[in-house]
C-alpha cells in the first residue's frame, strides 16, 4: 500500500490523537495493543483500530506520527493568538494584532523556544522540488527571519506563570507547530506530509485574512457554547449542545458529546431524536456513549434493542464483505466503519449499565462475528467478539 494511499486514514487519525490528548481518563491509553476501552471508548479505540488496519500492525504505536500544525486545534486551545513581528533581538516579539488573548498591540513577547538554530536558512532558500522536500533535512529546522518578518503565534499562558512564560498550543506541546510564519504574502507551516517522515516547512494555500476569519469564527463558537453549557435547566442546555453536535470545529464538537451526558435524563428526549435523524448518523457511536452516560440503568432496554438492530445489520451484510473491508473506504465517516463504531459503543453502553437481559444479545452477537472471518479480522475487528464475551462473563457473573 502507498503512502498516498494511506494519507486520508493518516489525516482521520490525526484528529482522532488531537482528541485522544485531551479527553484522556484513567485506565490505558495506546497500549501496545488496541486499549480496552474504559477511557473515552470513541477516541481511543479508533486510533489503535486505524494504526492496526491502516499501518498493518499488531502492535499499535504512534511513533510514526509527527507533530503537525492544526488551526482549528491550536485556536482552540491557545489562550493567546497574535501576529507578531521580529525584532532585532532573537526570540523577541513585538504584537502587530492580538487575535485572541489579553495582550495588546506594542506588548513584547519573548518565547526563547522560536530562536532559529546557529546557520538557519531563510525560507527563501528553503528546498523547492517535491522529492528534495520530502527529503527534510534543512526544511525540519526553524527559518531563520529578519528584523520586520511577521509570524502567528498560538500560545498558552498558564494562570500562574509569568508574563515571559509560553507554552504551545500544538496538541504535541511542540512549539514550531504553534506557529505561521509569513514570507512575502505566503504563509508556510510545519506539517508531517507523509507518515513515516519529519515534520518539515512547507506552504500553505491560504490568506492570512481567511485563517484569521477561522480563528474567530471559532472563538466565537467557544464562547457561544461556553454559554450552553452554564444553562442551569438540563434539558434547555441538551437541546442547545445539540447545534454543537455536527460542528465541523472538532474541539466543539467533541466538547458538546461530552457535556450531553452530564445533562442526565432530561437530555435522553433531545439525544434520542439525533439518533433517530439521519443527519447525526456521523455521530451515532459517540451519540450512544451520551444516552448512556446521561440515562444510565433506566436505558438499558433500549441499548439492548439497538444492540439487536446492529446484530440483524449485520448478519444482512456479512456475507457480502470481504476481507479487509475496513480500508476499501477509509474516506471521513465512511458508513461501514461508522456502524462497527456504533455496534461497538452499543456493547460497551451495556456494560456501562450493566443490562442483564443484553447477555443473550452479546452472546449472540460474538457468536456470529466470530463465524465470519471477515468481520473476525485478527488485524483488530475481531476485539468486537473480546468485548462480546467480556460482557457476557460479566452479566453471568452478576
Amino acid at each position: 500500500m502507498t503512502n498516498r494511499a494511506l494519507l486520508p486514514a493518516r489525516q482521520e487519525l490525526t484528529l482522532f490523537l488531537h482528541n485522544w490528548a485531551h479527553c484522556r481518563g484513567p485506565g490505558p491509553h495506546l497500549t501496545s495493543r488496541v486499549p480496552s476501552m474504559h477511557m473515552n471508548l470513541s477516541v481511543s479505540f479508533r486510533v489503535g483500530l486505524l494504526l492496526t488496519l491502516v499501518f498493518g500492525s499488531p502492535h499499535p504505536t504512534v511513533e510514526a506520527i509527527r507533530p503537525s500544525f492544526s488551526l482549528d486545534y491550536s485556536s482552540w486551545h491557545a489562550t493567546e493568538i497574535m501576529l507578531v513581528e521580529f525584532t532585532p533581538t532573537s526570540g523577541v516579539f513585538r504584537v502587530i494584532e492580538l487575535w485572541k488573548g489579553d495582550l495588546e498591540a506594542g506588548s513584547s513577547v519573548d518565547v526563547p523556544e522560536l530562536q532559529p538554530a546557529t546557520g538557519a536558512m531563510e525560507i527563501a532558500a528553503y528546498p523547492t522540488e517535491f522529492a528534495e522536500i520530502l527529503r527534510g533535512g534543512r526544511n525540519e529546522q526553524m527559518p531563520a527571519q529578519h528584523a520586520g518578518s511577521r509570524m502567528v503565534l498560538f500560545m498558552k499562558k498558564e494562570a500562574e506563570a509569568q508574563n515571559d512564560q509560553w507554552k504551545s498550543a500544538d496538541v504535541f506541546g511542540e512549539m514550531k507547530t504553534s506557529v505561521v510564519w509569513i514570507d512575502g504574502g505566503q504563509l508556510y507551516r510545519f506539517q508531517q506530509v507523509m507518515n513515516p517522515g519529519p515534520s518539515i516547512l512547507v506552504p500553505w494555500d491560504i490568506g492570512l485574512g481567511k485563517m484569521k476569519d477561522r480563528v474567530e469564527e471559532i472563538r466565537r463558537i467557544q464562547l457561544e457554547l461556553a454559554k450552553v453549557i452554564a444553562t442551569q435547566d438540563p434539558a434547555a442546555r441538551a437541546d442547545g449542545l445539540k447545534v454543537y453536535v455536527r460542528s465541523d470545529v472538532r474541539e466543539a464538537q467533541q466538547l458538546a458529546l461530552s457535556e450531553l451526558g452530564k445533562c442526565g435524563p432530561k437530555a435522553l428526549t433531545t439525544i434520542r431524536e439525533m439518533l433517530s435523524d439521519p443527519a447525526f448518523a456521523d455521530e451515532g457511536a459517540e451519540l450512544v456513549k451520551a444516552f448512556a452516560v446521561a440515562g444510565g440503568e433506566s436505558v438499558g432496554e433500549e441499548l439492548n434493542g439497538r444492540l439487536q438492530e446492529q446484530l440483524r445489520f449485520w448478519q444482512a451484510t456479512a456475507p457480502t464483505l470481504s476481507v479487509g473491508w475496513w480500508n476499501q473506504d477509509a474516506t471521513p465517516h465512511a458508513p461501514l466503519r461508522e456502524k462497527y463504531m456504533q455496534t461497538w459503543e452499543l456493547v460497551l453502553a451495556l456494560e456501562r449499565v450493566h443490562y442483564r437481559p443484553a447477555l443473550i444479545t452479546a452472546e449472540r452477537l460474538g457468536n456470529f462475528w466470530r463465524s465470519f472471518p471477515q468481520l473476525n479480522d485478527a488485524n483488530g475487528l475481531n476485539q468486537m467478539v473480546t468485548e462480546c464475551d467480556k460482557l457476557v462473563a460479566e452479566l453471568r457473573a452478576n
